[in-house]
Formats: C-alpha cells, sequence, structure tokens
C-alpha cells in the first residue's frame, strides 16, 4: 500500500511537472499572437484618428481597449511563466483596491448577462499591499470567475469582493458567492492539484492560487458562509509605514 501511495505521489509530481513545461511552451507560443494583436489595434487606432464622426471615436476606444488588454494578457502569462519555472515573485507596494478593481474589469465579463450583481467592499485600514500585481489579479480573477460559476444554477446570484484589515500586519481579502456551497469531499482537498467540482474543469486553479498567495507570505482558506456559499478568504503582507 506504501509502494502504491509513493507511485501515486510521484505520477502525480510527473503531472505537475508536464504542467510546468506547458506553461512555459503556451506562454512561448501565445506571445507572439497577442503582440501581433496589439499591434493590429494600435495601426487601426491611428488610422481611425484622422476621420471625425462619433462611430469612429467609439471604435477607436474599443481598439485602445484592445490593445491594453493584449498586452495585459502577454503580461500576465510572462509572469505566470516565471513563477511556475521559478517560483518567483516581483513584489512592489500596490493599491488593494486598484487591484481588485483592475482584476474585476477582466473576471465580470459578462457577468451581467447571467444576473450576477456583484458588491465591492473596501473597507478602511486596508490600502496598501508588497505583492505582484499580475499573480495578485491572477487569484482574483480564479477566485471571482469561479464564484460565478458556481452560481450559474442558483435563485441568488450575488458576488461580494471585500477587503479589510487583517491581525497580523497583513490585509484580508475575501471573495463570497450565493451558490450551493462545496461538498465535504471536495473541501477537503480543494487546493491540491487536479481537484474540482467543474465538469470541465482541470482543477489547478486554486493549487496555482494557493502556491502564489504561500510565496508572498499569506494564507488562503474556504469557508462555508451565511448565504450558504462558499467565501474564499486570502492574506496579502501590508505595506508598513516607515517610522
Amino acid at each position: 500500500e506504501q509502494i502504491e501511495e509513493i507511485e501515486s505521489e510521484l505520477a502525480r509530481l510527473a503531472r505537475l511537472n508536464e504542467l510546468g513545461e506547458m506553461a512555459s511552451t503556451l506562454a512561448h507560443e501565445l506571445n507572439q499572437p497577442l503582440s501581433a494583436i496589439a499591434n493590429y489595434a494600435q495601426g487601426c487606432t491611428r488610422l481611425l484618428r484622422d476621420r471625425n464622426d462619433s462611430d469612429a471615436e467609439r471604435m477607436g476606444e474599443a481598439l485602445d481597449e484592445i490593445s491594453r488588454q493584449s498586452l495585459r494578457a502577454g503580461q500576465i502569462i510572462r509572469h505566470l511563466r516565471e513563477f511556475v519555472m521559478r517560483g518567483e515573485t516581483e513584489k512592489m507596494p500596490e493599491d488593494v483596491r486598484k487591484l481588485v478593481e483592475e482584476a474585476g474589469a477582466l473576471a465580470l465579463v459578462g457577468s451581467r448577462e447571467h444576473g450576477v450583481r456583484t458588491v465591492f467592499d473596501f473597507q478602511p485600514g486596508a490600502d496598501m499591499v508588497v505583492a505582484d500585481r499580475v499573480q495578485i489579479q491572477q487569484v482574483l480573477i480564479n477566485l471571482m470567475r469561479n464564484a460565478i460559476e458556481a452560481m450559474r444554477d442558483s435563485e441568488t446570484r450575488e458576488l461580494t469582493v471585500r477587503t479589510l484589515p487583517g491581525d497580523n500586519d497583513d490585509v484580508v481579502v475575501e471573495v463570497s458567492d450565493t451558490g450551493p456551497g462545496i461538498s465535504e469531499e471536495v473541501a477537503s482537498r480543494l487546493f491540491q492539484p487536479f481537484v474540482t467540482s467543474k465538469s470541465g474543469g482541470m482543477g489547478i486553479g486554486l493549487s496555482i492560487s494557493k502556491r502564489i498567495i504561500e510565496a508572498h507570505g499569506g494564507d488562503i482558506e474556504a469557508l462555508r458562509n451565511a448565504q450558504g456559499g462558499v467565501t474564499f478568504r486570502f492574506t496579502v503582507p501590508a505595506l508598513r509605514e516607515l517610522v
């Protein structure tokens, strides 16, 4: 039985290694088309500047946003590749409210069409953190998208993202949903690789999120909330004031 357990663990580690290599390959392959998207969008924006009608102005704004988001996607891939390969983070002082709002702009696309109401609650005293902006936003995006998907069949669909001061010189971030919750079987293994309750899920999002938060010196947990859904709660080191 011990040998079987060891073999199973080795097989899991081999899959993780393959996942790291796959992430590296995807990052390399995707950077080129993303750069091309950004370049074409910027070129179209320059052509539209010579037109003065309102449609051209609206198209120009849309193309600017396409360019920004494609460059941001490339940055996310680059940072995630570096993290998977070396486990390193690039920590800087960051405004936690801005982190959440920027992540929400990506994660919540299409959420209104699915009847999801989103509430942001930024409590005083939780302002600046020391973090890798792209990686923490990846965690936020993953948790928000998971919450939206969890509420797909719920009568009440409310997503709440809350920031508040922690107890140990850190900032607490909570992402709560009104979905059906998590089964006890899955809950105990929720942050392990390849564990998922989604029919089409790979089960790696929460595992990567846990690694990112722990690399920042924080922790992450999943709790059942008063609405019967799940609240993911994680901590990030706060920026200490210089005395």
